[in-house]
């Protein structure tokens, strides 16, 4: 499978030169991206506006940034990302642009929590976000790569070969996040991330049979508060990662299955096999 990655630093570049000479960030962000999000979305259904990622006013931290993204070899990504994409084949031959930006140095959950990295599926094409100034924030580029190219090729084929027909039931959510991580972490075991393990397995068994296990088959969820938790209702920090991938776990020991199986496989009926 083609792969084309894009390092966006020489745009990014220019974004700087043009706020500098006190022009709106805003005006200036929305045009820098608007050379890559047509073709980054070239495949969506839809408008995936929201998904852009947020104007960075931060231009001294941007600078820095720009410096380390200008010096990373996008050669050596795109073969791992290659060699990934041969060990989960996709349903189909479509190139996939990978487009990398700088990741907002303020945000202080990807950096914290989320080692400086951060992906968006684009319905086939990619988006990764990175803060270059987090501490081995290197390892965590194939992670997220593995993961959200797992999206795509989940739902290349129960979007497009089934033709959308999951019921969307909060299970497929969950499911869905469970088996993308749990084949990225197959290839990169030595991670630990810390929406799966900052939650002890005591905990998550606790999540689910007291706020999980009732509502996993309904459609109409609080999807912001389940899956990436809520204080006032003691939901912890992705606490909905942690369960999708506490029951891909059992469902793979309990039946031996394998990542490429489970992903042919209806969500629902991997829940119920586990009832």
């Amino acid at each position: 499978m083609r792969i084309e990655v894009i390092n966006t630093y020489s745009e990014i570049k220019k974004y700087i030169g043009r706020v500098k000479n006190g022009e709106a960030p805003d005006v200036c962000w929305e045009e820098m991206l608007s050379i890559y999000w047509e073709k980054l979305c070239c495949y969506a259904p839809f408008n995936l506006s929201d998904r852009k990622p947020r104007v960075i006013t931060d231009i001294v931290t941007l600078e820095k940034q720009c410096a380390l993204l200008e010096k990373m070899d996008v050669t050596v990504l795109s073969n791992e990302f290659e060699r990934i994409t041969t060990i989960l084949p996709n349903y189909d031959d479509d190139p996939i642009t990978v487009a990398l930006f700088p990741s907002d140095a303020e945000n202080t959950t990807v950096n914290e929590k989320q080692n400086g990295v951060i992906g968006t599926a684009l319905f086939g094409n990619l988006m990764i976000q990175i803060n270059p100034l987090i501490e081995q924030y290197e390892k965590w580029i194939p992670y997220v790569f593995a993961h959200e190219y797992h999206h795509t090729v989940w739902g290349n084929y129960w979007f497009m070969l089934h033709g959308g027909s999951l019921e969307n039931k909060f299970v497929d959510a969950l499911l869905i996040d469970g088996e993308a991580d749990t084949f990225a972490l197959s290839e990169y075991p030595d991670l630990k991330p810390e929406w799966i393990f900052g939650i002890s397995e005591a905990d998550r068994e606790k999540l689910w049979e007291e706020h999980y296990r009732a509502i996993v088959l309904e459609k109409d969820v609080d999807y912001g508060t389940y899956m990436f938790g809520n204080e006032e209702a003691q939901i912890p920090w992705c606490a909905g990662y942690a369960i999708g991938y506490m029951l891909v776990q059992r469902y793979m020991e309990k039946t031996g299955s394998t990542i490429l199986a489970m992903l042919e496989k209806k969500p629902e009926d991997i829940l119920n096999e586990l009832w």
